[in-house]
C-alpha cells in the first residue's frame, strides 16, 4: 500500500471517531413528562429548551464540517480512482479500496443532506 492509501484510511477513520464522540456529547436525553396534566413552565425547563436549541445548532454545524471533509475526501479520491480505472484492466486492492471509499462518501454526503434539510 502506498502513502496515499494510508492517510485516506486515516482520515476516514478520524473522521468516524469524531462523528461518534459528537454524536454521544450531543445526545439530548429528554426526561418523560409522567403527569397526565399540562406543567407549567418554569425557569429550568426554559434553561432546558434554550440548551436544547443550542446543543441542535452545534450539532448542525458540526454536521456540516463533516461533510465539508467528506467531500474533500471525494474530490480527492476521484482523480485517483480514475487512473486506477483508466490504467489497469485488472482488479487490485487499490482500486476495490478506492471505490469502497467514494461509495462510502457519496452515502454519507447523501444521509447528512438529508439530515440537514430535515433539521430546519
Amino acid at each position: 500500500m502506498n502513502q496515499e492509501t494510508y492517510i485516506i484510511i486515516g482520515l476516514s477513520v478520524f473522521a468516524f471517531l469524531i462523528g461518534i464522540r459528537l454524536k454521544k456529547s450531543l445526545n439530548n436525553k429528554k426526561s418523560k413528562i409522567t403527569n397526565k396534566n399540562k406543567p407549567r413552565k418554569n425557569k429550568n425547563q426554559e434553561k432546558e429548551t434554550q440548551t436544547s436549541a443550542i446543543k441542535e445548532k452545534i450539532k448542525r454545524i458540526f454536521t456540516i464540517i463533516m461533510l465539508i471533509l467528506v467531500f474533500a475526501l471525494l474530490l480527492f479520491m476521484i482523480p485517483a480512482l480514475s487512473r486506477d480505472l483508466l490504467s489497469n484492466s485488472k482488479i487490485n486492492q487499490n482500486l476495490v479500496l478506492r471505490i469502497i471509499i467514494v461509495v462510502f462518501s457519496v452515502y454519507i454526503l447523501f444521509m447528512g443532506f438529508v439530515k440537514i434539510r430535515k433539521s430546519k
